[in-house]
């Protein structure tokens, strides 16, 4: 009787090991189940410290991983030996596939701007095939207006990028439109294109976010957890107006009163693309899922561009304790870059007006 009892515990426990290995561990991030973030010292979930978000994982998915929502171990490494590969050679700041021929102009701005991107080497540690999560096809919806819009803002900083390169005068025409010199700071999301680290403090009532942009620009964000209302609909603010809250361990965020400069992480432009703002929706939720990662959701809402909501996922991983500090980029501080372009091309409007007399 007794050993009928201990088989068929036995072929019980091998049914459940069976059942529990076909499943993946939550997030397939590999936190431990049940885990408990620790508090702070008035009982909030604690969020505080300083992490990266940097990651070489795209925002939307690739067509060649079209239907996956995971990848798998050998592409994973075969992705962050090529994104090593990139940022040693200087090619990943300037999205290039190899570097340039040496010496040129685009060799020169790829390694200097090497040090300055925020680009990371690694996938995303939930190995996902791209940031979006939903709609499941990993794709921003766009509507027909919304590709319009992206089609003319493109083509537009194309234009500039590729005169900037070689005669360095084009935008001289519009210096408000240079993000690098004019500091016009992270975007919202703030994915890996634009940030690198970011350092959380919370008092109780408040959570601020300090976001290190790079070449942009680095930025706070101030939001009460105090139940207050959004400002008037005609108070428009840089990063709009956040009011937050908690939802059982989640941090839950939500942002309006864009002002109409701002763009939004998925258009692939820097700051300043027009007209987002106005109608742009952000929901963020903030939830700390290990000891060393949060894990970060946001939801993107803005008919003006979008044909639905889209949303996407991304893991903050904290800094070592050897590295419990940002070091400020100050968005060029001291640069003459912008001085020099703007009086060389005023220099040659007047060397040309002269020939012409």
């Amino acid at each position: 009787m007794r050993r009928s009892v201990l088989v068929a515990c036995s072929v019980s426990l091998t049914v459940l090991a069976v059942l529990l290995a076909a499943f993946p561990a939550a997030g397939q991030d590999g936190e431990a189940d049940g885990y408990a973030a620790p508090r702070t010292p008035w009982g909030d979930p604690d969020l505080e410290g300083i992490w990266s978000s940097k990651t070489t994982t795209t925002l939307e998915r690739p067509d060649a991983y079209e239907g996956r929502e995971f990848l798998a171990e050998e592409e994973i490494a075969a992705l962050e030996t090529n994104a090593r590969q990139a940022s040693e050679t200087g090619s990943g700041a300037t999205l290039l596939p190899e570097r340039a021929e040496r010496g040129t102009a685009i060799d020169v701005a790829g390694a200097y701007n090497s040090v300055f991107s925020s680009r990371g080497t690694t996938v995303v540690r939930t190995g996902r095939t791209s940031l979006v999560i939903d709609p499941p096809d990993g794709k921003i919806p766009y509507s027909a207006e919304g590709l319009e819009k992206l089609a003319a803002e493109m083509e537009y900083r194309k234009a500039l990028m590729t005169a900037d390169l070689q005669d360095h005068v084009s935008m001289a025409e519009g210096p408000e439109d240079r993000p690098n010199d004019r500091c016009l700071g992270f975007t919202l999301p703030c994915t890996s294109m634009y940030c690198a680290f970011s350092r959380i403090v919370q008092t109780p009532g408040m959570v601020t976010i300090y976001y290190e942009a790079g070449h942009t620009g680095g930025a706070y964000r101030s939001i009460p957890l105090d139940g207050r209302p959004h400002l008037p609909p005609h108070i428009r603010q840089w990063y709009g107006h956040s009011v937050g809250r908690w939802e059982g361990d989640t941090l839950v965020v939500d942002t309006t009163n864009f002002t109409d400069r701002r763009s939004v992480e998925g258009t692939s432009t820097p700051p300043g693309f027009r007209g987002q703002g106005e109608t742009l929706h952000l929901i963020e939720r903030f939830t700390r899922v290990a000891p060393d990662m949060i894990e970060y959701r946001a939801t993107v809402e803005n008919p003006a561009m979008y044909a639905s909501p889209w949303t996407i996922e991304m893991p903050w991983i904290q800094a070592a304790a050897t590295q419990a500090q940002i070091f400020e980029s100050a968005c060029h501080e001291g640069n003459y870059g912008l001085t020099g372009i703007l009086s060389g091309a005023r220099a040659k409007e007047r060397d040309g007006r002269a020939g012409s007399e």
